[in-house]
């Protein structure tokens, strides 16, 4: 079984009692847990893909089983420093945003479990994400890309040589 007090303690980090009433914050609890969960977090948690993109059943039966301590926050779970970062980090890019994070979490979830490359996994994104606008399904991939895959020094260098002269020029141009 999943740890829920500390998913919890993760949605007491981010400020959002879970009411599991409410569809769009089912959406953002599960997709919030997944993406965690691909980025190291330990909450133990299976996830498989079913409608609606990444999903935990076990999950679902934690928050309903305790529904009061979701809703109120309550847990005598407490997240490391590094947790903190890691909650942090993907509540300010996503923001709460139940469609993002569906996308994102979605598109994730196939290319590190289902071993799809980012091209097919954006196709199927695109396929069974209709619904949405290019636009959210362009943030939404680029938005857990930023989350999940950190650039190494290696890719770090490429990226200064790379776009180092535009960089040097814009700054030219706006002297002149």
């Amino acid at each position: 079984m999943g740890d829920w007090k500390k998913a919890i303690a993760v949605f007491k980090e981010m400020e959002f009692p879970l009411d599991c009433d409410e569809f769009e914050g089912k959406i953002i609890a599960q997709k919030t847990i997944c993406l965690l969960q691909l980025k190291g977090m330990n909450l133990n948690y299976p996830f498989g893909m079913y409608v609606r993109g990444s999903y935990s059943p076990a999950f679902t039966k934690d928050y309903y089983d305790h529904k009061q301590e979701f809703k109120s926050l309550s847990s005598c779970s407490v997240l490391s420093d590094e947790e903190k970062v890691m909650v942090k980090n993907l509540d300010d890019l996503f923001l709460k945003n139940a469609p993002l994070l569906e996308i994102g979490a979605t598109y994730a979830f196939i290319v590190e479990k289902t071993n799809r490359t980012p091209i097919e996994a954006f196709r199927i994104i695109k396929e069974t994400k209709g619904f949405y606008r290019d636009t959210q399904i362009a943030k939404g991939i680029s938005k857990v890309k930023q989350f999940l895959f950190e650039p190494t020094e290696k890719d770090l260098e490429w990226l200064k040589n790379e776009t180092g002269p535009i960089q040097r020029a814009s700054i030219q141009s706006m002297r002149y």
